[in-house]
């Protein structure tokens, strides 16, 4: 039987992981995969938690590196984007087209960066956490998270110059 505080946690936090997992993949067979992988991560040591976690920055850390290292995973390639609508690309077929090759794209340069970059850039820039919430989440400072931030991405850019040069 379901642990009713396991129950409660995954009740409250499910639609956030998703959500996450969503924004760093942009797949939703495999958000969910991770969203399934999160979960069943903390239930496997649920008995080792105390009441003293603080579970909204624990899954933002665990959700984003589940995701990387999902997005790292070899078949993640022969994977098609799946599309979500933007306002600004509904026109046109062929700027939806560009947009999702790109977030494949960043996806894939995502899982190549060092975890810590990689977890900062998308704390940061895809989630839109400031400075001090990702130093509380990742337990590091704040210069630390400008720092590795700033490296991400200049790494991205370089990686995608390609695309943000059209």
């Amino acid at each position: 039987m379901l642990n009713r505080e396991f129950e409660e946690l995954v009740n409250e936090h499910s639609r956030r992981v998703l959500n996450v997992a969503l924004r760093v993949l942009q797949n939703a067979d495999l958000a969910q995969d991770v969203h399934q992988e999160v979960f069943l991560a903390i239930w496997r040591r649920w008995h080792k938690y105390n009441g003293q976690v603080n579970w909204g920055a624990y899954l933002y850390k665990v959700t984003v590196r589940k995701a990387l290292e999902m997005a790292r995973r070899p078949q993640i390639e022969r994977l098609e984007p799946q599309r979500l609508e933007h306002p600004h690309t509904k026109e046109k077929p062929d700027g939806q087209l560009a947009a999702d090759e790109l977030r494949q794209e960043l996806a894939q340069c995502l899982a190549r960066l060092p975890k810590r970059q990689a977890d900062i850039f998308v704390l940061s820039r895809i989630e839109g956490l400031r400075h001090p919430k990702i130093a509380e989440i990742l337990g590091c400072s704040e210069n630390t998270v400008r720092v590795h931030l700033h490296r991400a991405m200049k790494q991205l850019a370089a990686k995608l110059s390609d695309y943000l040069a059209e």
